[in-house]
């Protein structure tokens, strides 16, 4: 499959985390550091989402940065439907559930499986890779700081 065509789930991916993050922090707006935590989660997962949307964009306009990826959108579609089923959810989670459901999302293998593939497609996306891996990884350790600090996770 051409790498182009990897982007728009990501993207979507990455719009659909945004969406639920913010969803949550207005459920726990009562506790300013829950809200916190995910109203900035969710900006973060927009500026991803602009990210791959720019880079995606950059393709479009250079075909010698496109390429062929081995990429099953299977994966990505399996993480979409279950964000979204989060987000239709008529019942909230507790904040104990939407941690541990943020935890699991944010080490899920969906987009990480999908940025090494576009990575081996096209070794000049890695610099927008890499940062995008890094704010992943910032986005974990901030939730796991919190999971501890509230003994959500053993500290």
């Amino acid at each position: 499959m051409n790498v182009e065509a990897v982007f728009r789930p990501l993207s979507d991916l990455e719009k659909s985390l945004a969406d639920l993050y913010s969803q949550w922090a207005a459920v726990f707006d009562s506790d300013r550091e829950a809200a916190f935590l995910f109203v900035k989660m969710a900006n973060e997962e927009k500026g991803h989402a602009s990210l791959v949307d720019y880079q995606r964009r950059v393709i479009q306009k250079s075909p010698k940065l496109s390429g062929e990826v081995d990429a099953d959108l299977r994966l990505i579609e399996s993480a979409l439907q279950e964000v979204r089923a989060l987000r239709e959810s008529p019942t909230p989670p507790t904040l104990t559930e939407a941690v541990a459901l943020a935890l699991h999302l944010e080490t899920s293998a969906a987009e990480s499986h999908y940025r090494n593939a576009l990575r081996s497609a096209n070794p000049e996306l890695e610099r927008l890779l890499n940062c995008l891996g890094g704010e992943d990884r910032t986005h974990l350790d901030r939730l796991k700081a919190f999971a501890k600090a509230r003994g959500i996770l053993p500290g």
